[in-house]
């Protein structure tokens, strides 16, 4: 009795446990990111690739040209989909991270799940790319919605005595149906 009782347990635990990702996002070609089906166990989100807009593909740009310009400092990702949404409920984050996380399955980054976080921690974190503050609320949302952000973070060793760190930002637009990736690493040189 006492087994089954922890195998319960640890079954449950198992499904309502935030993914546990090691993963750091890729970007990869516009080409190859049309419609992408997401073969994941609990969430309902189809991500397609939607890419930024103008406005923040040029705040992405302005962004690595300022990490370039210290050294090779940081490098950020910007990555935007959509999806289509036919249930009487509403999306989750959880929803989102899962999604995104089936779709960077090779990637090997430890990242640590963090919390969900409010925007403001977010914007905290975008060093040179703080002109996506405003910009991730007003080019994606319907300037209403309240967004939801999950947070994950890695370190490790790139070299003797060099380590790498990783802000993963997974942000759902619950309203607009869509999901931006934003990755921060900054480089120990």
């Amino acid at each position: 009795m006492q087994l089954s009782v922890l195998a319960s347990a640890l079954w449950l635990g198992a499904c309502n446990a935030p993914p546990a990702p090691t993963e750091e996002p890729t970007p990869t070609p516009e080409a190859t990111q049309s419609v992408r089906s997401v073969a994941s166990r609990l969430s309902q989100i189809e991500l397609e690739y939607e890419g930024p807009t103008a406005l923040l593909e040029a705040d992405m740009e302005a962004g690595n040209e300022e990490c370039d310009t210290y050294n090779n400092w940081c490098d950020g990702t910007l990555e935007v989909y959509s999806f289509p949404w036919t249930s009487t409920q509403a999306p989750t984050v959880a929803d989102a991270v899962e999604s995104v996380f089936a779709l960077r399955q090779d990637d090997r980054i430890p990242f640590r799940f963090q919390g969900n976080v409010p925007f403001s921690t977010m914007s905290q974190q975008l060093f040179f790319f703080d002109a996506l503050d405003p910009h991730l609320l007003t080019e994606l949302g319907n300037g209403t919605e309240q967004v939801q952000i999950a947070y994950y973070y890695a370190s490790y060793l790139v070299a003797a005595g060099a380590h790498d760190w990783n802000h993963l930002f997974i942000v759902l637009y619950p309203q607009s149906h869509r999901v931006a990736v934003f990755n921060l690493v900054n480089h120990e040189t």
